[in-house]
């Protein structure tokens, strides 16, 4: 049975109590929640590559603390300040279980303090299966939040996005085109000359 919560209730918007100030906010979606998306994409190629022990570790340590933090805004939990329809039209709603309370409760004792619910045993630790379950389930809350974007969070949301090599490529001349464009010379006229 999914948990879903309304975002509306009888054309009102409804939200947390979450209050947090314009400038806040406006940091966190445009810096902190980029941050830790992109975080948790680059610690999951990192740590899947072949490591030291300690690096390896380093890296599933970052890669949880990335998903749980993104955990913890999707699903509303009071340890974060910003409720995701804070950013969303008003048919978004909260899917509390787009992962598994037990994934959860993994990476919380994986990545908990020195605790007795500290997990101690290699066997509980979460493995490559798991993380693929977590970035996957991850992938899908953030598409759904994206695609629930008012028009002035999209708008927000696409020009805060890292750029790929390939939009890196199309949209950075390469030198040559800098130096033929300052000559005022098209590429053609160039080569011909």
């Amino acid at each position: 049975m999914r948990k879903i919560e309304s975002g509306n209730l009888g054309g009102r918007r409804v939200t947390s109590n979450k209050k947090p100030a314009p400038h806040l906010k406006e940091d966190f979606f445009t810096e902190h929640l980029p941050y830790e998306i992109s975080m948790l994409r680059a610690t999951y190629d990192l740590m899947r590559a072949q490591r030291p022990a300690a690096e390896h570790n380093a890296f599933v340590l970052s890669f949880l603390l990335h998903a749980r933090n993104l955990i913890e805004f999707y699903k509303d939990r009071p340890s974060c300040d910003f409720d995701p329809r804070m950013f969303t039209n008003p048919s978004f709603h909260l899917n509390r279980d787009f992962i598994s309370d037990g994934l959860v409760a993994k990476i919380s004792k994986q990545t908990s303090h020195l605790t007795a619910k500290r997990i101690s045993q290699a066997a509980d630790e979460l493995g490559p299966r798991d993380w693929a379950l977590i970035l996957r389930a991850l992938e899908e809350e953030t598409t759904r939040f994206v695609k629930s974007l008012t028009g002035e969070y999209a708008g927000k949301w696409l020009m805060h996005q890292p750029q790929t090599a390939a939009k890196k490529e199309r949209t950075e001349p390469s030198p040559a085109t800098f130096v033929l464009r300052r000559a005022n010379l098209p590429a053609t006229q160039a080569a011909k000359g």
